[in-house]
Order: structure tokens, then C-alpha cells, then sequence
């Protein structure tokens, strides 16, 4: 984790990434402000469904059980 101050709300902030000086980083409450979404959002037990869907189906094709 990276110690960082939020570009909108100014709010010392941690990050899981290195940030680049040339775009803003943001708290995780002004990232949702700005539209942003999180790596924990709805979508990502579907994501994970349809990623076994297809590992099985490569497995099968190189038949590996």
C-alpha cells in the first residue's frame, strides 16, 4: 500500500498501487463520487463464473482433469 493525499478532498488515503504524477488519485469515497468502481463491486462473482466456464473448457481441450 502507497500513502497518498486525495486530489479532490485533500484526505491522507493509502492505495494498492504506485500512483503516477500525472493523474489524480482519489480516497475511495471520492473515487465513488467520481463515478469510479471498485475491485469488490456486483459484477465480479459473474466475472468469476464465466472465467471457470472458460478454463474448463480450455482444460478439457488440452484434456487435463
Amino acid at each position: 500500500m502507497t500513502k497518498v493525499t486525495c486530489s479532490s478532498c485533500g484526505v491522507e488515503c493509502e492505495v494498492p498501487f504506485k500512483p503516477t504524477s500525472d493523474k489524480p488519485v482519489y480516497c475511495s469515497d471520492c473515487f465513488e463520487k467520481q463515478g469510479g468502481k471498485s475491485k469488490s463491486g456486483r459484477n465480479s462473482s459473474i466475472n468469476l463464473d464465466e472465467i471457470n466456464e472458460k478454463l474448463d473448457k480450455i482444460m478439457k481441450a488440452l484434456k487435463i482433469e
